[in-house]
This record gives structure tokens, sequence and C-alpha cells, in this order.
């Protein structure tokens, strides 16, 4: 459908109309968190709930339809259905069969979108919001089978993430319209993040999640802060996507002129073009902080012992620990890390009945695979991920615990080397596994993998066959 605001855009700078698109809906969300906080923080902070949640759903629904136009039907549809389904749940007593039928029913419409809608390159259309509805909606059904067991709200203290808090069970089902416009909220519909129900139902208490203010100027100038931080991180990371980027799009390493490279120069340019991908989402993830910051459900009361009052409760990503980090585990708790701790909440918890930490792990990087698609890069990158994880552990008790260590306790100058060392190891890793997840398409990996001789995949398989062969007696020898 032509847009006449994306596309005359999208001429102009040379940029895909979806991508446009895409941006302009992200930075909408910026006024509309700047217009929420003059009229129900400064101006009328005891407006009831009501009226601030009308202002969510109205402008949440008109960006919603500015980004999928009359796909816009599809997102109602799992809504309404997903509502009525936990309502019938609770009326023939059987939550349980409620959530279940939330589960399928998305997975199962998510599933056949991204197959009617799918290419073999990577796709901005209604898909793109509907996989964050999926994991809401799946979340909230989850809360909702929870509750059934809570006996009675009792007033305690708030403990757990700031996105999924202790009082995630619901024991009575939302009204139907905070329960769509939680699902719209403005800056959170469309790339995320992440959070429960009760963290909206907070939100809607009063200014700053209902929390107690005593210096209001005080706390909008933190505010303020940092949405200027994320905002201006955030446009940095998609400046250098659209400059260095630009120039090495994944979709280089398949082109002949790569191939004419060194080994060594076509490592490189590998490295560079997986960390590109991490730019990109970095990059959007940040814009998206800073407009939930101007709404202010991002708001931690005097959080830690320093007492001191943040506004990262929903922060997505971590770059400066991102760019930094020495082990691959790092990705966990400083990339996309909202989504990783809906997964913790809703699937890897609940997959402790089989009974070993690595088998729920790999069906949660499973179920994460299929939550993005159905492209073999998914389920490639997920694999490499755990794969390089396992590798670290067993290398940290063969190689870090027995050797490094110690050298590092007799020259804390060694300490540097070995951080970069890890630093290179970790950031070549994860960078190798982001090329096939924007690749998609095996043949594509494939060619890719090719031009560096599989390097990654390698590694891992002569550590791992290295590990079996020494066995646990090995290792205890080597502890000893």
């Amino acid at each position: 459908m032509y847009n006449i605001i994306t596309e005359p855009i999208s001429w102009l700078v040379g940029v895909p109309e979806s991508n446009v698109r895409l941006f302009l809906t992200l930075m909408i969300a910026y006024p509309i968190g700047y217009k929420y906080h003059q009229l129900y923080v400064i101006q009328n902070p005891n407006a009831n709930r009501q009226t601030r949640n009308m202002y969510i759903l109205g402008t949440g629904l008109a960006l919603a339809f500015f980004f999928t136009g009359f796909d816009l039907i599809h997102s109602v549809i799992t809504l309404a259905t997903s509502y009525c389904i936990c309502y019938l749940g609770d009326r023939f007593h059987n939550r349980r069969a409620g959530t279940i039928a939330v589960w399928v029913f998305n997975s199962v419409y998510l599933l056949l979108g991204y197959y009617c809608t799918a290419s073999d390159d990577y796709d901005i259309s209604w898909t793109t919001s509907q996989c964050v509805l999926c994991l809401r909606l799946m979340g909230f059904s989850m809360d909702y089978m929870d509750g059934e067991n809570v006996k009675k709200e009792q007033e305690k203290e708030l403990t757990g993430p700031h996105s999924f808090a202790s009082d995630c069970p619901l024991q009575r089902l939302p009204e139907w319209r905070e329960f769509l416009a939680y699902c719209y909220f403005p800056s959170a519909f469309l790339i995320g993040p992440q959070f429960s129900f009760s963290l909206y139902n907070r939100f809607l208490s009063g200014p700053y999640n209902g929390a107690k203010i005593k210096n209001s100027r005080h706390i909008a100038k933190i505010q303020q802060d940092y949405i200027v931080k994320c905002l201006s991180i955030g446009i940095a990371y998609i400046v250098v996507l659209q400059t260095v980027g630009a120039y090495y799009p994944t979709s280089y390493i398949l082109t002949k002129e790569y191939s004419t490279q060194s080994l060594l120069q076509r490592i490189a340019t590998y490295w560079i073009c997986g960390k590109m991908v991490y730019v990109k989402y970095i990059g959007v993830w940040l814009l998206t902080e800073g407009a939930s910051t101007c709404f202010g459900i991002t708001y931690q009361e005097n959080e830690g012992a320093t007492g001191k009052h943040k506004f990262s409760g929903l922060a997505n990503s971590k770059p400066l620990e991102f760019e930094l980090m020495t082990s691959v585990e790092h990705l966990i708790p400083t990339f996309n890390i909202n989504t990783n701790l809906w997964i913790k909440q809703y699937v890897f918890k609940r997959l402790r009945f089989l009974g070993n930490k690595n088998l729920s792990q790999i069906g949660s990087l499973t179920f994460l695979a299929i939550w993005h698609g159905l492209h073999f890069g998914y389920f490639e990158t997920f694999f490499l991920e755990f794969s390089f994880i396992f590798v670290e552990r067993i290398l940290r008790k063969r190689l870090y615990t027995p050797i490094i260590k110690p050298l590092i306790n007799q020259n804390k100058h060694f300490l540097y080397f070995w951080k970069l060392i890890a630093w290179i190891t970790a950031t070549t890793c994860l960078s190798y596994a982001m090329v096939g997840f924007d690749l998609l398409t095996l043949p594509r990996c494939i060619q890719a993998h090719n031009s560096v001789y599989w390097y990654a995949h390698v590694a891992v398989a002569v550590f791992f066959g290295l590990h079996l062969s020494f066995g646990e007696r090995g290792l205890h020898s080597q502890n000893k």
C-alpha cells in the first residue's frame, strides 16, 4: 500500500520504505510519550486510570495502524481470540487449558504469517510487530494461569526484574480496554521491550508507576538525561549502521569481490558484517527505550543499596557491557535483555521437569528460533550460541582455572592481555553466529561458511572432541 509519508522519504534518502516506516514509528513514540508526561505527570498527576489508559490505547492503535495499515486486523484477531480463551478458561475452571490454547493459537497464527509473507530476505511487515505481540499474549495467559493459585492480594515488596516482578500472577482478567492498551503500548508494541501486565497496571496507578515522589524536578531531570542518553547513543548506532553497515551488509559475503580477498581479509570482513547485525538491533532498542522512558514506565524507585532513582527498568541492551564482553555468556544479560527474561520466566523455568539445565536451555533456544521464523539461519545461530557457551564452560574448567588464573594472580598485567584475547574470541564467535541469522537460508549460510572454512564450527567440534577424549579423569587430575 502506497504511503504518502514514507514513500517520498524513502525515495529521497535511498532507504527501503519499510525501514523508513519502522524508524518513523519508533520516533513518533517520543512526542506521544512527551505529551503523556505533560498531561498526566505535570498538569494533571491525579488523572484517573481510565483517562490514562484511553490515551495509551488511542495513540497506540493509531501508531500501530501507521505501521501495519489494514494488516492491523491480524493483531486484533489474535488479541480478541486470546482474551476470549482466557475468559472461557476461567469460566470452565481450567485456566491451564486456556493457557495451552493461547500458546497453540498464537504460535500457529504467527508461523502461518511467516509462511505467507516470507522471502529470502529479512522482511519488515505486520509479522514484525506480531511476533512481539505473540510473546506478550503467551506471557499474559501464563500469568493469568498462575494467578488462579494466588489466594489473596497482599502488599509486599516487589522482587525480580522490573519487567517481570513478583506480582506477575493475575487473579482476575483485566478490563478489556486495559488489556488492549497494554498490548498496543506506543513505544513497545513494535519491537518490544517485553513486560508484564502487572507493570502496566502499576503504570496506570499514577506518575512513575505510582511511586511517591518527593522531589519531582530532580526526578524529571534524571528522566530527561536518560532519554537524551538513549536517543543519542541509539542514533549513533543507526549512523554506524547506515555508513559502515551500508558497505558491509551480510550479503557482501556472497559477492565475487569478497571471494577474491585473502583468508585473513575475509575473516575480518566476516566479523564486521556480523557485528553490523548487532549494531542494527542495539540501535533500534535504544531508540525504543528512550521513548518508553518518556512515559515513565521504565522508572525504578530507589533501586539498589545506593537509593538512586533510575529509568533503566526496561533496558533491552547494555551497549558498553556488550561492546566490552569477554565471554559469550555475557550476551544474555547485555543483549535483548527483556526477551531473555521472558524466556527465563515462561519457558526455561517451566522446563525444570526435564531435570537438566542444558536440556532446558536447548528447549528455550529452540523456542526462540521457532519464534523468529522458519529459516535455517535462526536455528543455526541459536545452536551456535549454545555450543559456544558449552565450550566456554569446558575451557573455563580445563584452561582458565588451572592455568590462566594462577598466571593472573602472579602478574596482574597478564590480566589485561587475557581480557583482550577473551574479547577477541567472544566477539568473533558471536559475529560468526550472527551472519547466518541475517542471511537466513541454508544455501546462503553454506556459501558464507565455506568462504571462511567453517572455522567456528570446526573449533567447537575440536574442543568438544578433546573434552570427550580426556574425560572427567583428565579434568580432575588438572584440578589437583
